[in-house]
C-alpha cells in the first residue's frame, strides 16, 4: 500500500510541477517541488523508495520536456540516494531534511546545467540563474519540504502494536 501512496505523491507532485509551479516566478526563481518530495520519501520510507521514485519521475520529466534523456533522472536518483542515508548516515529529522533540500537544489542546478553545458548549451543561459535566484529557489524548496514531510508522515502511517 505504501508503494501506491508513494506513486500517488510523486504523480501529483509531477503534475503540479509541470502545470503550475513551472509557471510561477518568485524573484526570478522557478520552484521545483519534486526535489522536496524525493527527499521526504527518501527520509521517511525505506531506502529504495526515494531513489527509485526520483529515477522514475526524472525519466518522465526527461522524456516529456528535454532532448537529453537521463539528466534529471540521474540528479533525482542521486538526491534520493543521499537523502535516504544509505551511504552517508544522516539524521531523519526536519532540520536535516531542510539542509539536504537546500544543498540538493543547488546540486541539481549545477549537475543538470553542467551536463547540458557539456552537450552544447550556452554558458550565458546558465550563469543568468546563478545569482539570488538559485538561493531563493533553495530556500523555498526547503520550506516546501516541511509540507511534504508532514504530509508523508501522515499518509504513510504504519501502526505498531505492543504485545
Amino acid at each position: 500500500m505504501n508503494k501506491f501512496k508513494s506513486f500517488l505523491v510523486l504523480l501529483i507532485s509531477f503534475i503540479l510541477q509541470t502545470s503550475i509551479f513551472a509557471k510561477i516566478d518568485i524573484m526570478g526563481a522557478n520552484l521545483n517541488i519534486i526535489i522536496p518530495a524525493v527527499i521526504a520519501l527518501g527520509q521517511i520510507l525505506p531506502n529504495r523508495t526515494g531513489r527509485v521514485g526520483g529515477l522514475i519521475v526524472g525519466l518522465f520529466e526527461d522524456f516529456l520536456f528535454t532532448s537529453l534523456i537521463g539528466v534529471r533522472a540521474l540528479s533525482y536518483y542521486l538526491i534520493g540516494v543521499i537523502s535516504s542515508g544509505e551511504f552517508i548516515k544522516l539524521g531523519k529529522d526536519k532540520q536535516t531534511g531542510m539542509l539536504i533540500c537546500f544543498i540538493s537544489t543547488i546540486f541539481n542546478f549545477l549537475l543538470v546545467n553542467g551536463i547540458y553545458y557539456i552537450f552544447g548549451k550556452s554558458l550565458n543561459s546558465i550563469t543568468g540563474y546563478l545569482g539570488i535566484e538559485i538561493l531563493v529557489e533553495a530556500v523555498f524548496n526547503s520550506l516546501i519540504y516541511l509540507v511534504y514531510y508532514q504530509l508523508i508522515k501522515k499518509i504513510m502511517y504504519i501502526p505498531t502494536y505492543r504485545i
